[in-house]
């Protein structure tokens, strides 16, 4: 008895297996493509970040967002480089001006003691400011002397307001006729050496009568 039954069709077509297996196997050639592309896509995925203001979905969105931030962070650098670099330019500025002014404020002393030792010298006209406040600043001037007497004759008071900058004619010792006059001219014009001239003047022919 033959196993092999007469109906039976052994014949095979090996172009067709051929082709069937080509294209089997270029199926799991392109599904394993996709796995793999789809794997390195999911290996670079992150999670939603906010960068800037913009959210990064992979690596690359994410190195984009770094660059820019870079970027900005070298403007900002550069910007506050620049600053700086003037700030230095102003202070140098500053401290030449500050030089100056001390040589200025400097001059301007030694001017004013040449002129008080002239005035004391040459005058015999002492003077101080008695009181300071933040307000005014009240001045005594006695004339035919160098210090201070313990008498206030031919005295001047005057006060001095710091933010005007004006005077104003307080007090004579002994008191004189024209000292309304004084007062009026001294708070029109401020000439605080016209005033004293005037105030000395009175008090020398006060004085050249008592001899």
């Amino acid at each position: 008895m033959s196993i092999i039954e007469k109906n039976w069709d052994i014949k095979f077509n090996l172009d067709e297996i051929e082709e069937n297996s080509y294209r089997e196997f270029e199926d799991k050639v392109k599904s394993l493509h996709e796995q793999i592309i789809s794997h390195i896509e999911n290996g670079f995925k992150v999670q939603k970040g906010i960068y800037n203001g913009n959210f990064a979905q992979n690596h690359d969105d994410e190195l984009k967002s770094l660059i820019e931030q870079n970027k900005q962070l070298r403007h900002n650098i550069d910007t506050k480089a620049e600053e700086l670099s003037q700030q230095k330019i102003q202070y140098e500025n500053y401290k030449k001006d500050q030089k100056l002014l001390s040589q200025e404020i400097k001059e301007t002393h030694e001017a004013f003691l040449m002129a008080k030792k002239y005035y004391k010298k040459f005058l015999k006209m002492y003077y101080t400011i008695e009181t300071k406040s933040n307000e005014s600043h009240t001045i005594f001037v006695q004339f035919f002397t160098e210090s201070k007497k313990e008498s206030e004759n031919y005295s001047v008071r005057l006060s001095r307001d710091t933010k005007t900058g004006s005077y104003k004619l307080l007090s004579v010792t002994p008191k004189l006729h024209i000292f309304n006059e004084l007062q009026q001219t001294l708070q029109e014009t401020n000439d605080v050496p016209g005033a004293l001239c005037s105030i000395r003047q009175a008090f020398l022919a006060i004085k050249t009568n008592k001899k």
